[in-house]
């Protein structure tokens, strides 16, 4: 795919994600007024954060489902393909089942190692057990999810996977509106669940359309899905890192003080609004892209689309990082502080904030490195990365927890995502034998130093708004759209001065889609 078509292809999708990031900031922002800083949101946001890590499974089945059906839509009959089809949706289900009748079975065992903080108190602690076995249930409509998904992509057909999310959290604001007041936090894992449904039904009259019908079939010993299920492992425990870190730092933060798990998730949340809705665009469209070049061999336009794609990423990440990290302070009054959601709550989220800005620069750059390997079929790289990732994470928890507490917690995590995406880089960089890394870090020094203006200004206006308008909620506001607006401006005036190749095609894509 061109540089101009990949840029074009992503931005209908990053609409989409954008639209639900819209609608997971209102759903958070419910969330903290009506059950605030406490241990009840601490237990939802631990059993919730159990369901993502475990995910990773089906996001590793996505990722190796996707080059095997695009196979068979080449080469296969409709007949053939959807056997594949429906024999993969059967034994992931089968496994996921009798997986999650485990995790069921054992959730006491699983909060008494994991989340032990809620073990000290017999009333949270029985509470804890019920909301994280209703979770669990998720994962059936996950792993449907993910295959149906994976359908679609292999089809190149990307729509329906981005708006997923805007529909489940359409679901998590009905219940927070209506329901919230009768049936409490039970009530809101059962919506959880039937959130994971919707996105999984909002694929599948797509898929009818592309003619994919389902029936019962069981076979272990299809070829296919053994190679599917082999490359699964490594992919899953590479790309499980994010969510591995994330879990890592929800048990550490469990013992600092209640409403810890929630400080440090809702500073999370904050700093990856940029990568979720832009990066995982990007990486979901150029990976189909470099998986066809490398099959062609065509090593000149895979090494052209990879930096191109990694400097669309550091575009866009790189001013979002400084802003957000500029604008701590009034985006978490924001979107945060009111109802049960204390000054001191906005206060020690927004600290946390300050440092996890960074990580979501090297997580975008990382996304893309990942689908690299995985597109010259090498998951081992990843996998071996994620691990040094981790153990770096929880060796720097360790030692700075006891100075830092949660904002600690996330610095540990910036580190490890920093020097782990410095590593995936050099290895790709190294497998290639070259990958332009000279480009790279030019490209880097200019979108940097854009940003470096832009937050200067920024932190002008910010501070201006602070020091006139005496309403939080309105210097908030006002201060985050006028900066916006300005800094905005600024960063691509400055932008445009460096010359950026990536910039001209990003501005010529935009152009051609509002045109027609």
């Amino acid at each position: 795919m061109a540089e101009k078509k990949l840029i074009k292809s992503s931005i209908i999708v990053m609409l989409f994600i954008i639209g639900g990031k819209v609608l997971a900031i209102v759903r958070d922002s419910l969330i903290a007024a009506k059950f605030g800083a406490t241990y009840v949101t601490d237990i939802y946001n631990f059993a919730l954060g159990m369901v993502y890590l475990l995910t990773t499974i089906s996001y590793g089945l996505t990722t190796t489902f996707i080059p095997l059906n695009s196979e068979h839509i080449e080469n296969s009959t409709i007949s053939e393909r959807n056997k594949f089809v429906n024999n993969v949706i059967n034994i992931a289900s089968l496994f996921t089942i009798v997986f999650t009748a485990v995790l069921i079975i054992f959730s006491k065992q699983i909060i008494y190692v994991f989340g032990h903080g809620f073990t000290s108190n017999s009333v949270i602690f029985a509470q804890s057990v019920e909301i994280i076995r209703i979770m669990f249930l998720s994962l059936i409509f996950v792993t449907l999810g993910s295959v149906v998904t994976g359908v679609l992509q292999s089809h190149k057909r990307f729509y329906e996977p981005a708006a997923m999310a805007f529909v489940s959290n359409l679901v998590y604001i009905v219940y927070l509106v209506f329901l919230t007041a009768r049936y409490g936090i039970k009530g809101f894992a059962v919506a959880t669940v039937i959130g994971f449904f919707a996105q999984f039904v909002i694929n599948l009259p797509k898929c009818r359309k592309l003619k994919y019908r389902y029936k019962f079939i069981l076979d272990f010993k299809n070829n296919d899905v053994h190679q599917m299920f082999k490359l699964m492992i490594p992919i899953v425990i590479s790309t499980s890192v994010v969510q591995l870190n994330l879990f890592v730092n929800r048990c550490f933060a469990n013992n600092i003080y209640f409403g810890a798990v929630t400080v440090l998730d809702y500073s999370n949340k904050v700093s990856t609004l940029a990568y979720e809705v832009f990066a995982i665009g990007i990486s979901m469209i150029v990976y189909p892209t470099l998986s066809e070049l490398a099959v062609k061999k065509d090593v000149v336009k895979y090494k052209k689309s990879l930096i191109s794609a990694i400097n669309t990423i550091m575009i866009i990440m790189i001013p979002a990082s400084v802003a957000i990290g500029v604008l701590r302070d009034p985006l978490i009054n924001l979107i945060f502080r009111r109802g049960e959601f204390t000054a001191q709550a906005a206060n020690l989220t927004s600290s946390a904030l300050l440092f996890y800005c960074p990580a979501m620069i090297a997580y975008g750059v990382r996304d893309i490195l990942n689908k690299a390997f995985y597109s010259v079929k090498d998951a081992k790289t990843p996998m071996s990365n994620s691990f040094v990732g981790i153990i770096i994470n929880i060796i720097i928890n360790i030692i700075i927890i006891k100075y830092m507490k949660v904002s600690g917690l996330a610095l540990a995590t910036t580190i490890s995502a920093v020097i782990t995406t410095l590593l995936m880089m050099w290895n790709l960089n190294k497998k290639l034998e070259g990958m332009n890394i000279r480009k790279l870090v030019l490209s880097f020094v200019k979108i940097a130093c854009s940003s470096a203006i832009m937050g200067i200004v920024i932190y002008v206006i910010n501070n201006f708004c602070m020091n006139k308008i005496s309403s939080i909620m309105q210097q908030s506001m006002i201060s985050i759209f006028i900066s916006f607006v300005f800094g905005s401006v600024v960063y691509f005036i400055c932008l445009y001065f460096t010359g950026l190749e990536e910039y001209r095609n990003l501005i010529n894509g935009l152009k051609n889609k509002i045109t027609g």
